[in-house]
């Protein structure tokens, strides 16, 4: 992640993060930012607002000029009163960390965090930064006991995601100076393998074929016709909509509701990839959960009894999710 200090070289701005490194708390639940772990440093605006005050300065000096005097002084306060602000809008403000929603690989984990002040003071424009360098702004006004941010990070596999360090910055009031903390905050998020968009299709044979939804080959109930999808069986063509429109349609058929079914880790070839058969069973949870089916699901060294609702689909997309790699927070 680059370190956005800002005037900082590279090299020299890895120095810090290493030296700041030693001073951030182990990751919990909830901290306060103190002034022991708050640095403060001048923006590119900072810098050339007290480059103009030091040309004034010597403007006034050469032509003995009261009222350039004046208007370096007054200048200089307001820069030094923005120094002030800038540290003390992040000064005592507690973080509390909640519980991060799961997501599938790929899509943005957005890991939650409730801002107050144990002494009611009000914070703007508070910057969040999380390693990989997405970013979210949050407020608390002296009327809020508290507010959330949501700190998005990308995901790219299954898995617990783990939000790691962020950097808690602000430019608040004039954007003169750059006060930043770096924290370390306890909290994971469950990945969900990445559904296949175009699965084979599962029937209670333990066998597959090349239709892109849950069906019994015809076997079962018929739920109306589709978009023809290459790999469809012929058999399954819906001629009569075919000549009436000239497009080219599936017949669609469910597994009835009250069946029970098993998504197997066997029902797929041996050759495919472990992740790819974790994303055909995912997208199979998930179509069976659509449907209303009392389904289970089989894995090498785990096995799931049929079941149906929210919480039945939330345990099998974990099991995938955390199949093969440390299962413990």
């Amino acid at each position: 992640m680059a370190s956005g200090l800002p005037l900082i070289p590279d090299f020299f701005a890895r120095r810090i993060e290493r030296w700041a490194e030693g001073r951030i708390e182990p990751g919990r639940q909830q901290t306060t930012i103190d002034r022991r772990r708050l640095y403060i440093l001048p923006t590119r605006h900072g810098i050339t607002f007290f480059i103009t005050i030091l040309v004034i300065l010597a403007g006034a000096i050469n032509y003995e000029n009261s009222l350039g005097f004046m208007l370096c002084f007054l200048l200089g306060s307001i820069g030094f009163l923005g120094m002030f602000h800038t540290h003390q809008n992040l000064n005592h403000l507690q973080l509390s960390m909640m519980s991060a929603r799961p997501v599938f690989a790929g899509q943005l984990a957005r890991f939650p965090i409730k801002i107050s002040s144990p002494r009611g003071l009000a914070y703007y424009n508070v910057q969040f930064q999380s390693q990989t360098g997405e970013t979210d702004t949050g407020h608390l006004t002296q009327d809020q006991t508290d507010s959330q941010v949501e700190i998005p990070v990308t995901t790219h596999q299954r898995g617990r995601l783990t939000l790691s360090r962020i950097k808690v910055y602000s430019e608040f009031p004039l954007g003169l100076f750059h006060a930043w903390s770096w924290l370390k905050l306890e909290s994971q998020c469950l990945v969900y393998p990445k559904p296949d968009d175009h699965p084979p299709t599962f029937n209670r044979l333990g066998q597959q074929s090349g239709l892109h939804t849950i069906e019994q080959n015809g076997y079962d109930d018929f739920a109306g016709i589709r978009d023809y999808q290459k790999g469809d069986a012929p058999m399954h063509l819906a001629w009569k909509a075919i000549a009436r429109t000239g497009q080219l349609y599936t017949k669609h058929f469910h597994l009835q509701v009250g069946d029970d079914i098993r998504f197997a880790w066997y029902q797929l070839p041996d050759t495919m990839d472990m992740e790819k058969k974790l994303s055909i069973l995912c997208r199979w949870v998930l179509d069976g959960d659509h449907h209303g089916l009392k389904y289970g699901l089989i894995l090498p060294a785990q096995r799931i009894n049929p079941d149906s609702g929210l919480h039945h689909k939330h345990l099998c997309l974990k099991a995938l999710a955390l199949f093969g790699v440390d299962a413990e927070p």
